[in-house]
C-alpha cells in the first residue's frame, strides 16, 4: 500500500508538471500569436502610408510627362507654341527620378523577430517576400538608372541655356521647386536630336518606374487583404 501511494503521489506530481508545462507553452504560443497580430497591424499602417506615398510620386511623374508632352509639340512646331521663358520653365520641371522610399522597418522586425514564421498564409508569406526582397530589388535598380539620366539631362540643360536659378525649400511634396532666375535661350540646342532624345529617355522610364508602382500598388492591397484575414485567425 504505501509502494502504492508514493507511486499514484509521484504520478500526481509528474503530471501536474507536465501540464504546467502544457500551459506555458500556450501561454507562449498565445503570446506569440498577439505579436505577431500587432506587427501585422503595424505593417498595415506602414503600407497605407506608402501607398498615399505612391500616390504622390505618381502624380509628380504625370506632371512631368505632361510638360515632356508639351515641350516636343512645341519642339515639332519649331518653338511657335512656347514663349522662351515657358520653355526653359518647363525644362529645368521636368524630372521624373521621384523616387518611393517604403517603410520597411515592421516588415525587417517581423523577420527579426520569428514572427514571420507564424504566419499561416503562405500567400501572404510569398507576397511579402516578393514586394520587401524582388520587386525592391526592381526599384533600386531601375531609380539608379533614372538618377544618372536625369543627372545628365540637368547639366546639360543648364549649361546650354545658361541658366540661374534660386530654390524654394518650403514649396512641393518631396524636394522644394526651383524658381528661374536667369537664362540664356539656346534655340539651336532646343530644338536639336539630343534634347529630344533626353526628353524622349525621361519619357520612357517615367513611364516604366510608373508601371512599376501600379505592380507595387496591387502588391500592397492584396497584402493588406491577407494581412486583415491572418489577424483574425485565432
Amino acid at each position: 500500500m504505501t509502494i502504492l501511494r508514493y507511486t499514484i503521489e509521484a504520478s500526481v506530481i509528474i503530471v501536474g508538471i507536465l501540464f504546467s508545462f502544457y500551459i506555458e507553452e500556450i501561454r507562449s504560443q498565445n503570446k506569440s500569436q498577439e505579436i505577431k497580430n500587432e506587427l501585422l497591424s503595424d505593417l498595415n499602417t506602414a503600407i497605407k502610408n506608402d501607398l498615399s506615398q505612391i500616390e504622390e510620386v505618381q502624380k509628380n511623374i504625370i506632371e512631368s510627362l505632361e510638360l515632356i508632352a508639351e515641350l516636343q509639340n512645341d519642339m515639332s512646331h519649331s518653338h511657335k507654341e512656347l514663349s522662351d521663358r515657358d520653355a526653359i520653365s518647363k525644362l529645368i520641371s521636368v524630372n521624373v527620378s521621384i523616387s518611393f522610399f517604403p517603410e520597411d522597418g515592421i516588415y525587417t522586425e517581423l523577420i527579426s523577430s520569428g514572427s514571420f514564421e507564424l504566419i499561416s498564409n503562405k500567400q501572404l508569406k510569398n507576397r511579402l517576400l516578393d514586394i520587401y526582397n524582388h520587386k525592391n530589388q526592381r526599384k533600386l535598380s531601375m531609380e539608379d538608372d533614372i538618377d544618372f539620366l536625369v543627372n545628365d539631362y540637368v547639366k546639360e540643360v543648364y549649361t546650354n541655356f545658361r541658366i540661374e536659378m534660386s530654390y524654394n525649400t518650403f514649396d512641393g511634396q518631396f524636394y522644394g521647386s526651383q524658381v528661374l532666375e536667369k537664362y540664356k535661350f539656346n534655340e539651336q540646342y532646343y530644338l536639336s536630336d539630343e534634347l529630344h532624345g533626353y526628353l524622349s529617355a525621361q519619357k520612357l522610364s517615367g513611364l516604366m518606374y510608373g508601371r512599376l508602382l501600379n505592380d507595387l500598388k496591387n502588391s500592397y492591397n492584396a497584402i493588406l487583404d491577407l494581412s486583415e484575414e491572418e489577424i483574425t485567425i485565432r
